[in-house]
């Protein structure tokens, strides 16, 4: 009874509106600090964009550059393997078989040149007019031999005397080497046996002042074809160079050469007295992406020319 009477005494139910007021407002205090308004998330997914955007930007750059310097890098190592390939080759050329050939725009560039495989001192020369199939020569061993096919050329100064058998400077291994051996019970002098030359036996115009002869294999081209320096090989000799040589597409040893048209990537300066040819490569890579960003190979090969 006493409960019942406190409860509806006026004081008491003051006491209690305020405590149930207090709580609601508590309680929707609690509700709205929950939430966002539709402004806040406006400006936020604003802020997320702008971030995005300069975070791919900046990404987008970095994966450019990266991409950039792999190509940068991967055309520096193809052409450094290139050019160290056409420079030893080139060293072991025979003295004066170089020669270039360009067409007129320079989209076609080739060096051709006449591998050494071996020299020695000749004994006995058929020199004009005398004639005959053979010359006596002087061997390091007794197993030394000359292979079918091969050239034999005396005193070579020009390209032409290597390349053109009418000049009487070279002569071609015979098939069959009769009586190798010269007779003499020496085992370093023999005999090799040369074919007939528009059905008349071999003779040369001029002797060595060394007495030194070449024993030649067949000629070796590199070229500039489109943007890519292929290398060719086993097409035999031919009078007039070939540009390129008539055989397949040969072996791509370098691609994305952009040389313009008055860029030729071989030059060839001839022989003089007081230095030895010098043959020009000059090289041009465009691997970057920006116009501009070239890369040039300016090398300078020193050829052997004493015969």
């Amino acid at each position: 009874m006493r409960r019942l009477l406190q409860c509806r005494h006026p004081a008491n139910r003051r006491v209690q509106g305020v405590a149930e007021q207090h709580r609601y407002n508590t309680s929707d205090t609690f509700v709205r600090q929950q939430g966002v308004t539709l402004v806040e998330l406006i400006v936020v997914m604003l802020l997320l964009g702008i971030l995005a955007v300069g975070l791919t930007s900046y990404l987008r750059i970095g994966a450019s550059m990266y991409v950039d310097g792999t190509v940068v890098q991967q055309t520096l190592q193809q052409s450094r393997f290139a050019l160290e390939r056409v420079v030893r080759e080139l060293r072991g050329a025979v003295p004066n078989s170089v020669r270039v050939l360009n067409n007129a725009d320079n989209s076609i560039s080739c060096v051709e040149f006449t591998p050494l495989v071996q020299s020695g001192v000749y004994r006995d020369l058929p020199l004009y007019p005398t004639r005959r199939n053979w010359i006596g020569i002087t061997t390091i061993g007794s197993s030394w031999s000359a292979a079918t096919g091969q050239r034999l050329s005396v005193y070579p100064t020009d390209a032409s005397h290597i390349y053109d058998l009418n000049q009487a400077r070279s002569g071609v291994v015979a098939a069959i080497q009769n009586a190798p051996d010269d007779g003499d019970s020496n085992t370093h002098t023999r005999r090799v046996k040369l074919d007939d030359i528009a059905a008349q036996q071999m003779t040369f115009i001029t002797e060595s002042p060394q007495k030194r002869f070449y024993l030649l294999d067949a000629p070796v081209s590199f070229c500039l074809v489109g943007q890519q320096l292929r290398r060719y090989s086993g097409y035999g000799f031919n009078v007039a160079q070939p540009l390129p040589p008539p055989i397949a597409n040969g072996e791509v040893i370098a691609t994305g050469l952009t040389n313009q048209s008055g860029e030729p990537a071989f030059l060839l300066n001839a022989a003089v007295l007081n230095r030895n040819a010098v043959l020009h490569l000059f090289w041009r890579f465009s691997p970057a992406r920006d116009v501009g960003q070239d890369l040039f190979f300016n090398h300078e090969v020193h050829i052997p020319n004493v015969p």
